[in-house]
């Protein structure tokens, strides 16, 4: 009976090997080697930061290390396609944030399937987004500037880092919620259009909170509103967008962790629970605090649910700001 056993058992092995799938047992010394996490920017920004923080936890937490590989290019497109032809053995990692979203419905054609190639693991951080307006501007208030862009339609003018990003679509989606008509000035990249706007070329700027605390606790901006319903943890003194006039306008923006879509689901399941471990860690928290970024543990169900609804979020902006895939 023993001796049947094994030899069924290699059985499966062998046959496993020849198709080219990872053996599920795999799962249980999983990982027995380093793993690599793709972001697909610079290292220094956001989402560079988030995800060394998170992964140098990780490494503790598994004993093993994590290499965090910047694989900047076309707007992370790059990385994405890296990692979605990686072999699926959960040792190439992905950060997938609110850039990958929009990556896919900005573009027809791409070498993957943002949805189908990838399977989502947990979001690693979320953030909002800050309405800003020069420290000296005359709208003290979020009521002061809808006031004034209600009776002076087109009058004002608003930044972004580029048509299709993250600034750019928040403020669309203000902008048809709000009932109100700013005009839209896409730049190459946040920092000219931060510099812009301190310079009173720009009247306000959506930008996210990783970027917009240090200067707005320093009073070079004016915070009048962070994008999600209620306020931000790491900005208590900034209205949340439904409460300084805005109702049912809720906009969070995020970094995740994905994986190749045929990673076996033992393998995806050790991930999520190891993740959530990890940033439902204090020490995690707090460090993310400093980033004005918070831990946002799910299941791997309750983060596909999620990156659908974002899906559905920001192709209605994208239809608001007359923006057709290229």
């Amino acid at each position: 009976m023993a001796r049947t056993s094994l030899t069924r058992a290699a059985g499966v092995l062998v046959s496993a090997m020849l198709l080219g799938a990872p053996p599920v047992a795999a799962a249980d010394a999983y990982p027995s080697r380093p793993v690599k996490i793709v972001v697909g920017f610079a290292a220094g920004g956001g989402s560079d930061t988030a995800t060394r923080l998170f992964a140098a936890k990780l490494s503790e937490h598994w004993g093993r290390q994590i290499v965090v590989e910047n694989r900047g290019g076309a707007g992370g497109i790059m990385a994405a396609e890296l990692v979605a032809h990686a072999a699926p053995d959960g040792y190439t990692l992905f950060n997938c944030g609110i850039s990958h979203v929009l990556r896919a419905l900005l573009y027809k054609k791409l070498p993957f399937d943002a949805r189908r190639d990838f399977a989502p693991i947990s979001p690693i951080a979320t953030f909002a987004n800050v309405l800003v307006v020069p420290p000296d501007s005359p709208f003290r208030s979020l009521s002061d500037l809808l006031a004034y862009a209600r009776a002076h339609p087109g009058k004002l003018h608003y930044g972004s880092s580029g048509v299709g990003g993250s600034m750019h679509l928040t403020m669309e989606l203000f902008k048809a919620q709000a009932g109100i008509d700013i005009v839209h000035v896409p730049y190459k990249g946040g920092s000219p259009a931060f510099a812009d706007l301190l310079a009173h070329q720009l009247d306000a700027n959506f930008d996210n909170s990783t970027v917009m605390a240090g200067p707005v606790r320093a009073g070079q901006v004016r915070a009048l509103a962070v994008s999600t319903a209620a306020r931000w943890p790491t900005l208590p003194d900034v209205p949340g967008a439904a409460e300084a006039g805005v109702p049912g306008f809720d906009v969070l923006a995020f970094y995740g962790l994905c994986a190749p879509a045929a990673t076996p689901v033992p393998v995806l399941d050790k991930l999520n629970a190891d993740t959530l471990a990890v940033l439902r860690n204090p020490d995690v928290a707090a460090r993310f605090a400093e980033q004005s970024i918070a831990p946002a543990p799910m299941t791997r169900g309750q983060f596909a649910a999620f990156l659908a609804e974002q899906f559905a979020i920001w192709q209605r902006a994208l239809e608001q700001a007359g923006i057709e895939p290229e």
